[in-house]
């Protein structure tokens, strides 16, 4: 393993990306430096210091020095959030904290990831299925059932009975159910659709969190904010509103994500590239498919090569799919 700078590795500034050498996986710097070395099954990205690995037929968890801090035990698991993992053993999803522990025994078909001292969790199918909250110590949020459920964010978690509504981290109803469509809160608003029979049926707009109209249904998709920037679809091409409810990114292309570390990806004549918040191209469209901006670095394909490129679009690493 390469040596770096203590205190580099020790900052949150500081990033490792996965990748593939001859069939095994180990991780990379921002410079395109090997820093751990390939040796795992599959690897993926680092969340909360920590990254799923699977050594064998198991998956566990490295820090950043490529330490092994939780062993490799599970036939499945997902990044930490809140301090707790979704971990998977004979088939029934549980949460761990960071040390290992198991914090919700895995009992449950699906897990959401933890936010704001709770996670959305299905219930076996003998038990009808429903979701539930838990928080740490694996305690049911208030007794409530729902068909589906979100994780919390912004201290609402939108649940679905008939219709999605929202409710509070202490299980009341804030937003009654009334919503075909309810996403994520973000910079105080939600995109949200009415369900089939109202007259704005199928239409998106954003709701604050008195259930109050900030942006008018008037899109036919939209998603959630993110860093100030929420993406929306209008005569089938997508662009972007800001949270003064004014349209900053004319609807343009023929797909859109999230915005993330300053860059989004956006499809133009069927390949995809990135534009900055201005909504000017920087990358150009030569992609076949890409992942999200992190830490400067963004994961993208081309036939069946994967490389990392930066904010220049210069290739850092390039290996097989």
């Amino acid at each position: 393993m390469l040596t770096i700078n203590a205190n580099a590795r020790s900052s949150p500034l500081y990033a490792l990306f996965p990748v593939n050498v001859q069939g095994k996986w180990g991780y990379i710097d921002k410079a395109g430096k090997l820093d751990i070395q390939p040796q795992f099954e599959e690897a993926k990205p680092f969340s909360e210091g920590l990254a799923q690995v699977k050594i064998g037929q198991k998956w566990g968890y490295i820090d950043q020095t490529g330490k092994c801090v939780i062993a490799p035990q599970f036939q499945g698991n997902a990044p930490f959030s809140n301090g707790m993992a979704g971990i998977r053993r004979e088939n029934k999803w549980g949460y761990i904290d960071t040390k290992g522990k198991i914090a919700v025994n895995p009992n449950f078909q699906q897990v959401t990831g933890f936010s704001q001292g709770y996670g959305a969790v299905q219930t076996p199918s003998c038990c009808g299925g429903k979701w539930i909250f838990v928080d740490t110590r694996g305690l049911i949020l208030a007794d409530r059932f729902f068909l589906q459920a979100k994780k919390f964010s912004e201290g609402l978690g939108a649940v679905r009975e008939k219709s999605w509504g929202y409710i509070d981290t202490k299980g009341n109803n804030v937003l009654k159910p009334q919503f075909e469509v309810a996403n994520y809160f973000s910079n105080g608003l939600a995109s949200v659709a009415y369900r089939a029979g109202h007259n704005q049926a199928g239409k998106y707009g954003f709701i604050d969190k008195t259930g109050k109209w900030a942006i008018k249904p008037a899109f036919e998709r939209a998603g959630t904010f993110s860093e100030e920037m929420a993406r929306i679809r209008i005569d089938e091409l997508w662009g972007y509103v800001n949270p003064s409810c004014k349209i900053v990114i004319t609807p343009r292309f023929q797909n859109a994500d999230a915005f993330s570390d300053g860059m989004a990806a956006v499809k133009i004549d069927f390949k995809w590239g990135y534009i900055n918040k201005a909504g000017q191209v920087i990358i150009d469209p030569i992609f076949d498919r890409v992942y999200s901006f992190s830490n400067g670095l963004a994961l993208v394909r081309v036939g069946s090569q994967l490389k990392y490129i930066d904010k220049q679009g210069n290739t850092v690493w390039q290996f097989d799919e």
